[in-house]
């Protein structure tokens, strides 16, 4: 029954399942050149442990389409931000130990978007390399990051009225290929509902909880809340 109810819980949120390998097929074919079809952000995944992310990325990952924050429990958005690098392995089984085609990965560039336009602009650290794709398959790699970085902006400021106030996030990820090629994916964006007490256990279903306490899921404990009333 838990596992029933917080897979519906899972739906309301917003959340699918995604054929990793067959929808990158149109990214990687010949003649696709653009950077933004080379390393792009595909989605953003829940946590599995905590606020990062331990599974496995494969044809059945569960990725979300929005995100919720509790404000009177949480004052920043963990995201789990799936990569993808389309850049095909180099033939050789040579210079596949140095292959030019995998990716560092240096920086997320943030665009907070308020309700009525205004725009909250900043870059995240962020580090990883990400594999070649193999044939229509491409390489991935998770990034944790605090999406919305501890308290960068206070919910009393976000424009609006009402339970809930949105904000969309508007993601680019910039790297660097092993062969020192810069690159930049395109935009990818993320709205996330913020509001204060939205997803106590009161409004909740049994066991539909996530890792993560105040963000996604309901939680049952205030007291596991990282920041209330902070």
């Amino acid at each position: 029954m838990a596992t029933r109810g917080k897979a519906r819980w899972v739906r309301g949120l917003g959340v699918a399942m995604v054929g990793l390998a067959s929808l990158a097929t149109f990214a990687a074919a010949p003649g696709c050149a653009e950077d933004e079809t080379m390393l792009y952000v595909r989605a953003i995944v829940p946590p599995t442990r905590g606020c990062g992310f331990d599974g496995t990325v494969d044809v059945n990952v569960i990725t979300l389409t929005w995100g919720m924050l509790d404000w009177s429990c949480k004052k920043e958005y963990s995201a789990n931000v799936l990569v993808a690098n389309t850049m095909q392995r180099n033939a050789s089984n040579e210079i596949r130990r140095t292959d030019a085609n995998r990716i560092q990965i240096q920086t997320i560039e943030v665009n907070a978007v308020l309700p009525g336009g205004a725009v909250v602009a900043y870059d995240l650290p962020a580090t990883a390399v990400i594999e070649p794709a193999d044939g229509n398959t491409p390489g991935y790699a998770v990034l944790n990051v605090p999406l919305l970085p501890y308290r960068k902006i206070e919910y009393s400021r976000i424009p609006g009225t009402g339970l809930v106030k949105q904000v969309d996030f508007e993601i680019r990820v910039k790297g660097k290929t092993l062969g020192g090629r810069e690159i930049t994916s395109g935009t990818f964006l993320f709205p996330v509902r913020i509001g204060e007490g939205i997803l106590g256990a009161g409004g909740g279903e049994a066991g539909a909880t996530g890792t993560c306490v105040g963000q996604d899921f309901y939680y049952a404990d205030p007291n596991t809340c990282p920041n209330p009333g902070q």
